[in-house]
């Protein structure tokens, strides 16, 4: 998937020492549910992770590629894949910290969206992310997302703290064509 800026190719191995550069800003892996992937083992790990998802048919894993600089720059995911209901959920999105506020994390959702509603044929896309994160909450909302609610101390995080999720959806009607 290309978009004006950066292109969605599909996840690799080879993709962790770019990765690497752009993740040690340790400001990005706040709101991370698992341990923060600012080391080649961890990096590594989540990677693989992501991979075998993908082998047992839940997620679609992407690497964010900028193409002016010729590198990866982050990653996000298609997940909770359901063919039968038509419904996936968008995440597992991270994107180094000298790329925020540039526009390339709408530009990625935007490709993901259109992805999923032509290519995939989705009825709804989720999406998530801790309550507390209010950035995440208004970037998620400017994507046209409608709050479905607040899951209530739903998850732990790798650093113990008892996070409530805030859930977003977009059905394919709803969506605009961007």
């Amino acid at each position: 998937m290309q978009g004006a800026t950066v292109a969605l190719v599909p996840l690799s191995v080879e993709h962790v020492s770019d990765f690497l550069r752009h993740s040690n800003d340790h400001t990005l892996w706040t709101w991370w549910l698992r341990k923060p992937p600012v080391d080649a083992e961890t990096m590594q790990a989540e990677v693989e992770l992501a991979l075998a998802q993908q082998n047992k048919g839940v997620r679609i894993p992407f690497s964010v590629f900028h193409p002016a600089r010729k590198e990866y720059i982050g990653s996000t995911s298609l997940l909770h894949v359901d063919q039968v209901h038509r419904s996936l959920e968008i995440g597992a999105t991270w994107i180094g910290s000298a790329f925020h506020g540039t526009g390339i994390n709408q530009e990625c959702k935007n490709l993901l969206l259109a992805h999923s509603f032509i290519e995939l044929k989705m009825n709804r896309v989720a999406l998530q992310t801790d309550a507390l994160n209010l950035r995440s909450r208004r970037a998620i909302e400017k994507l046209g997302a409608k709050l479905d609610g607040i899951h209530r101390e739903d998850k732990i995080a790798w650093n113990g703290r008892v996070r409530s999720s805030a859930f977003y959806s977009i059905l394919r009607r709803e969506w605009k064509k961007i």
